[in-house]
């Protein structure tokens, strides 16, 4: 006996085409964007979801998937999902984490990273906001160059690496920590420690998967440990560091500024988030909402490879006739 497979993709917009094709030859697709209560009285007539990270998808949701059998993200980080439970229920999460070879070509976070730092250390939101309202003074925005100076990188894996390139091109001195990891010295200068990199680097960028072992890895005692005026840049996850912490070492001016595409707790972050009160009343903080990956071009690559290795999983798993792309019960 064959039935269909029914797709449902709960983030649909500017899905990339290309990989929508690929899901209709061998599923039905149904795209409709949705809110958490929406999600749950759908989801119990599809056998995958398709998820960015608008939705945690937690303990109630998968539980309301009584015929879901895989969970699709193109992302590498997994904090939205708790994958733990879906596996209890023998969910298959996919994802981009592992990915290596093909990830090399996804550069869109590496590249933000030093936007970030160019848009901390000269002003740039400042400066515009300045000009929008009327004010042509260049003199209120003096700011530093990224030529000699020292970017600490915590975390020298795809994108640590991606990122430490981009900054010899400016001429900086890279110096990275890795416990997992020796450092190819044409990369980085490996530090000994983290509290090495902390108390050596002009610029700290943050490069790590966030899991209980990275919770919270800057904590008080580590900003205690930062070069006194240095820059932190995080296009990782919020959880990496504790807020209440970082909040201190703006106010305190234990460092020069931050500026953060991720937040703890995220996407659910309103406007009374004491780290945005902050950076409304002060120019040396930058949060933007996650747009790491948000590139036309990473969301067509990493959508149309989802959309193949889900095929393949379906064929590998007994689920899809590779020939003919029938589906067994």
């Amino acid at each position: 006996m064959k039935h269909a497979i029914n797709i449902l993709n709960s983030e649909p917009e500017n899905y990339s085409e290309d990989a929508k094709k690929i899901l209709r030859s061998f599923a039905n697709l149904h795209e409709e964007p949705v809110d958490r209560d929406q999600l749950l009285k759908l989801l119990p007539s599809f056998e995958i979801l398709i998820v960015r990270l608008g939705i945690k998808i937690d303990k109630d949701i998968i539980d309301a998937g009584h015929r879901l059998q895989y969970i699709v993200t193109a992302t590498t980080g997994l904090d939205h999902i708790d994958v733990t439970y879906a596996e209890t229920k023998n969910i298959k999460v996919l994802s981009l984490k592992g990915e290596k070879e093909f990830l090399k070509e996804i550069r869109a976070t590496a590249e933000l990273t030093v936007g970030l730092a160019l848009a901390l250390i000269r002003n740039i939101p400042a400066a515009v906001e300045s000009v929008q309202t009327g004010i042509w003074d260049r003199d209120l925005f003096k700011g530093s160059e990224l030529y000699k100076k020292t970017i600490g990188i915590i975390g020298i894996g795809r994108l640590g690496k991606i990122v430490a390139g981009y900054c010899k091109s400016f001429g900086m001195k890279v110096i990275g920590y890795d416990p997992f990891e020796i450092i190819d010295s044409a990369i980085a200068t490996q530090t000994a420690s983290l509290s090495e990199l902390l108390s050596s680097a002009d610029i700290i960028s943050i490069h790590v998967a966030y899991d209980n072992t990275t919770h919270n890895l800057l904590n008080y005692d580590e900003f205690d440990k930062i070069k006194p005026g240095a820059f932190l840049i995080n296009t990782s996850r919020g959880g990496i560091i504790n807020e209440d912490a970082l909040l201190h070492a703006l106010e305190t001016k234990r460092i020069a500024g931050a500026a953060l595409d991720v937040l703890q707790g995220e996407p659910a972050i309103h406007e009374d988030n004491k780290l945005i009160l902050y950076s409304r009343q002060h120019n040396n903080l930058i949060i933007t909402p996650h747009i790491g990956g948000n590139t036309c071009e990473s969301f067509v690559k990493t959508e149309v490879f989802m959309a193949n290795q889900l095929r393949e999983n379906l064929i590998k798993d007994g689920v899809m006739d590779e020939n003919t792309g029938n589906h067994s019960c």
